[in-house]
């Protein structure tokens, strides 16, 4: 196991199968009993004790998880893009490791417990939810996301923040693309949009220019992102995930460019040695063979 991370450590690879650990009689026992919630809380709570604990473990504070908890977020999502199911599995694992490290460093530390989490998670998903547990009706997913904007409004309100903006909550730690999309989304909730739907087009051809005749470096950077956010706005009206998009795009270049490289390899010719028009010609001989 290394320790240098919380890489490699799933709960479910802390016992080695077929046995598993049963808190309720700090023993080895054989499965159901390994696979409870509560056997799982049971297992941070041992690696976390003072006494007993794993050392690495025990050093670890919500701040030095930080990194980690990133990593793993992207690995769940190259999990879900890759469709194996033992490999989502996985990754929802690591990404509840993380869930559960935090809450036991918060009950050692006395300032809040797993129960707290997730009795205010669940008090969260009911009150926002009338139209399930309540007398209120949502019949489409457009329905269910205004009431939900209406529910979260009130919440604000009688918090005294009534008057924080719409943005006020979006994480600025958040990758710049993610940003851009969460942000312009709330604001077209808030109404602030195009009238016109091809206006964004137009925006982007604006934008396009700006940069084109832009002459200092301050101003091309500048320019380059009212360019990119004007795409992501472009890509929200269309109802496309920008990120998403980007990802496609990066994984069909890298594709095309593997393509390319092997073609070379087999003929023992190399990039920088070939003319412009037979580079071309092979990256559409790539696209070609998608």
């Amino acid at each position: 196991m290394r320790h240098g991370s919380l890489k490699n450590r799933s709960i479910l690879r802390f016992y080695p199968a077929p046995l598993r650990y049963n808190p309720r009689t700090l023993l080895l026992a054989e499965p159901p009993l390994s696979y409870t919630f509560d056997a799982l809380l049971e297992t941070m709570r041992r690696l976390r004790d003072p006494v007993s604990g794993c050392p690495w473990d025990l050093e670890q504070t919500h701040d030095s998880l930080r990194g980690s908890l990133l990593e793993e977020t992207y690995e769940a999502l190259d999990a879900m893009a890759s469709g194996e199911r033992a490999a989502l599995v996985e990754e929802l694992g690591d990404l509840l490791l993380h869930v559960i490290f935090h809450a036991q460093i918060g009950a050692d530390e006395g300032t809040f417990t797993m129960d707290d989490v997730a009795a205010q998670l669940n008090e969260k998903l009911v009150r926002r939810h009338p139209h399930v547990f309540e007398d209120s009706t949502a019949h489409t997913a457009t329905e269910v996301t205004g009431q939900w904007e209406r529910l979260k409004a009130e919440e604000r309100s009688k918090k005294g923040e009534g008057d924080r903006s719409m943005l006020a909550g979006v994480s600025r730690a958040m990758p710049a693309l993610a940003y851009a999309q969460s942000v312009l989304s709330r604001a077209r909730r808030a109404g602030f949009d195009w009238d016109d739907p091809d206006a964004v087009f137009d925006k982007v051809a604006e934008e396009a220019g700006e940069l084109r005749d832009s002459e200092s470096p301050q101003r091309r950077e500048e320019e380059f992102g009212d360019l990119l956010l004007a795409l992501v706005a472009a890509a929200h009206r269309m109802d496309i995930d920008a990120e998403q998009a980007l990802r496609g795009a990066n994984d069909r270049f890298a594709t095309r460019f593997h393509h390319v490289e092997d073609a070379l390899r087999r003929d023992g010719r190399t990039l920088t040695e070939m003319p412009v028009d037979a580079k071309l010609a092979l990256w559409e001989e790539a696209k070609a063979a998608e």
